[in-house]
């Protein structure tokens, strides 16, 4: 028998031996299973959190009531030879920048409905705060600008019998209209002014014009209204990450009866939401106030608050009218490229959008006006999705809103005017992940990576222990042959 001497000796390198041999495989195991299961099983409970597809997910928590800040920067374009021009149409109108007026934008969700094909139904409550710390101006400027309400009033009745409109030209000088109007930048915008032309206009009782407010401002009725968007149907990625924030219907349709053809399909994001866009080339974002998509295209990669994102941009064919893509052929409104008529959206307003100071547009529209300076670096409209989450890192989405004058026979105040796109204000929607939120977000592409890499340190520290096995194995074996090598032989008798 071995002597408790040998027995150290001789034992415990087997027990180092099997030792090493079940940490190798244990690690080896883990390592598989970790490298194999942990992006699946981290993108599923990332996809769950990120969804809305209940109260308790954290996305739900942030499209309930958005957590970024959120600006609306307004420029107003002031006339500065209306005067001039309501005595000679010949001459070119001219405008001056003025502005921005910003407003803290905020979002929130109301009579949120989760229906069972995994949509959510939903009302989208914005309020704005005037910032003046932030603001180039006050609202009590005066602006002058285009006569909004005589405009809309023209326009409607442009085709009707001349005698309906020799009329609705004798309320124009009774009332002292003129093509333009000064007002003060808060009566414009969303407080609103009261125009008698409203009333006579109600009074007219035509079923083509139906105006939805008593007094005119671009963003009157909007402040704090709950219904103003509309009724939202959006997916909430509870099947399918892949379609989380896409809108499927609005005010209860899926295909509106503004456009023509695809044109008319309501899809997009909701632009405050979004799926992961991976490797997308294209995104676009439904606007209730175009009434349509609006599309952007990827330009790269950008790197905000440390986090890499995919950069998309407006482009051309974002209010292409066919000229350069036959995809966007039904927007066309018989005027060049590069604006999108939102007419029968807004009450039958000659009203147009474009990107800030025509950018991308057909030249003609520059040329027929002065004061138009397109620069790239301020009016693309810019948005930075981070591509495994979808969540907006940065947005600058600038639109530009126009109102067209044409010659109109028997309206003396458009009797003489040539057709022009007249600008009236564009206003930029801005909004940067902020340094907490975006400290979680690192939190969570770290975790994702940290599980994978750790799972092939543990295949590396198994396989590490399995080289250390064999080599205790090959020195044993090695040992062992060295010692039967100087052991004397023994006789018959030992």
């Amino acid at each position: 028998m071995c002597s408790k001497k040998m027995r150290v000796s001789c034992c415990t390198p087997i027990c180092a031996k099997w030792a090493t041999l079940t940490l190798s495989l244990v690690c080896l195991i883990l390592g598989i299973l970790l490298a194999a299961v942990w992006g699946k099983l981290f993108k599923k409970i990332v996809n769950h959190q990120f969804s809305v597809s209940n109260q308790n997910t954290k996305g739900y928590e942030m499209w309930k009531e958005t957590p970024i800040p959120m600006y609306l920067h307004i420029y107003m374009f002031n006339w500065t030879n209306a005067l001039l021009y309501n005595n000679n149409f010949d001459i070119k109108p001219i405008f001056n920048e003025i502005g921005p007026y910003v407003f803290y934008e905020h979002h929130t969700k109301e009579n949120v409905t989760f229906n069972d094909n995994h949509t959510l139904t939903y009302l989208n409550k914005r309020t704005w705060r005037f910032e003046p710390d932030m603001s180039r101006g006050s609202l009590n400027d005066l602006v002058t600008t285009l006569n909004p309400v005589a405009a809309v009033v023209a326009n409607v009745v442009k085709d009707e019998h001349y005698l309906v409109k020799r009329a609705v030209n004798m309320f124009f000088k009774e009332k002292g209209e003129q093509i333009y109007v000064q007002k003060q930048v808060r009566e414009l915008l969303f407080e609103g002014y009261d125009d008698p032309l409203i009333d006579i206009a109600l009074k007219l009782n035509m079923s083509s014009f139906k105006l939805p407010f008593k007094k005119f401002g671009w963003f009157v009725d909007r402040n704090n209204s709950l219904t103003y968007d509309g009724v939202y149907n959006m997916y909430d990625g509870g099947d399918d990450i892949a379609k989380l924030g896409l809108i499927t219907r609005w005010n209860y349709e899926h295909v509106t009866s503004y456009y023509p053809e695809k044109c008319a399909i309501v899809n997009g994001s909701s632009g405050e939401l979004w799926y992961p866009p991976r490797n997308d080339e294209e995104v676009s974002i439904f606007s209730p106030d175009m009434c349509s998509n609006v599309a952007f295209r990827r330009n790269g990669s950008r790197t905000f608050q440390g986090i890499e994102g995919n950069f998309y941009v407006g482009s051309v064919d974002t209010f292409d009218n066919g000229t350069f893509f036959k995809s966007t052929k039904c927007f066309a409104s018989g005027l060049p490229t590069g604006v999108r008529s939102v007419s029968t959206c807004k009450y039958d307003a000659p009203a147009y959008m474009s990107f800030p100071h025509f950018y991308l547009a057909d030249p003609i529209y520059r040329d027929d006006v002065d004061g138009m300076n397109p620069n790239p670096q301020v009016h693309q409209p810019t948005l930075t999705l981070e591509p495994s989450t979808g969540l907006p890192l940065t947005v600058s989405a600038g639109f530009q809103l126009n109102l067209l004058i044409r010659n109109i026979n028997g309206i003396d105040m458009f009797s003489k005017t040539k057709t022009t796109l007249i600008p009236c204000l564009w206003f930029l929607q801005k909004a940067d992940l902020n340094s907490d939120l975006a400290s979680q977000v690192k939190l969570v592409l770290i975790a994702n990576k940290l599980g994978t890499y750790t799972g092939y340190g543990l295949i590396g520290l198994g396989a590490l222990f399995g080289f250390i096995f064999f080599v205790l194995i090959y020195k044993a074996g090695w040992q062992s042959n060295e010692e039967e090598h100087l052991m004397p032989e023994n006789d018959d008798n030992s």
